[in-house]
């Protein structure tokens, strides 16, 4: 279990579940640039939130038995050391769990309220799809929005593949299926044809993607081969996960 205590403050006041409701982050942050953002606890692990009255302040992270070999290189885990960070992450993940079509419509009711609207928005930034249920709030969410490109990252694959397939993943939400070796590589082959499918993969030198059948067309501009940041690169600078380019189809992303 992993213990995070959430300061006693006028923005962190104990909370119910019935009250809480799914919300962006419509600040953006280094990585991503300027776009809004829609996130949930990481991980397979059990939190604690004394804060939250629901469930005794238990709480377990969102990506089950698919977070595969990518629990102890996440990235999300660095970014809990702020309470204000894994808080927001927990009200999402019960706002989701509680009613998924209902956090979907808080979602869009906040983009109908923007004065300025994104023009992008990256679900699941941390954490991943749960349930069908979810799945289909979310491809309602960007039914309401077509103006607006969604992409979002997963391993749930039970869930996306009979989704993608059957046609109810609006062209408007990139599903980047995300390939940990040979993990992932039959899911993507099933549904490459589809243009808001690519496959994002990570790449630690270890494994022959080529020899598996994925050849890898471009890389994340984000990190070089040592795994280090470039801060004057961003995703909605560079676009290659949620543009249509036949070239941006395999991204291969190295170790960092």
């Amino acid at each position: 279990m992993k213990y995070f205590k959430v300061r006693e403050s006028k923005r962190f006041k104990r909370v119910n579940a019935a009250d809480v409701k799914a919300s962006w982050n419509k600040n953006g942050n280094t990585k991503v640039g300027a776009m809004w953002t829609f996130s949930k606890l990481y991980g397979n692990e059990e939190f604690y939130f004394p804060e939250l009255d629901d469930n005794g302040g238990y709480i377990t992270g969102t990506c089950g038995g698919n977070c595969a070999a990518c629990m102890p290189d996440c990235y999300v885990a660095k970014s809990y050391r702020n309470d204000s960070v894994s808080y927001g992450h927990m009200k999402n993940t019960v706002a989701m769990r509680r009613d998924p079509m209902q956090a979907a419509r808080d979602l869009s009711a906040q983009i109908d309220r923007a004065k300025k609207k994104p023009a992008i928005c990256r679900i699941d930034q941390s954490g991943e799809l749960e349930t069908f249920d979810e799945l289909t709030a979310l491809c309602w969410l960007a039914e309401q929005h077509k103006d607006i490109q969604f992409y979002v990252y997963s391993k749930a694959f039970e869930l996306l593949t009979p989704a993608l397939l059957s046609g109810m993943v609006p062209e408007n939400l990139t599903v980047l299926i995300s390939v940990w070796h040979e993990y992932g590589i039959e899911v993507y082959n099933l549904v490459k044809h589809l243009p808001n499918v690519k496959a994002f993969v990570y790449d630690d030198r270890k494994f022959d993607y080529a020899a598996a059948g994925l050849e890898i067309q471009t890389y994340c501009k984000a990190y070089d081969e040592s795994g280090k940041m470039d801060h004057s690169i961003t995703c909605d600078i560079c676009r290659k996960c949620f543009n249509r380019l036949n070239s941006c189809k395999v991204i291969g992303c190295y170790d960092h």
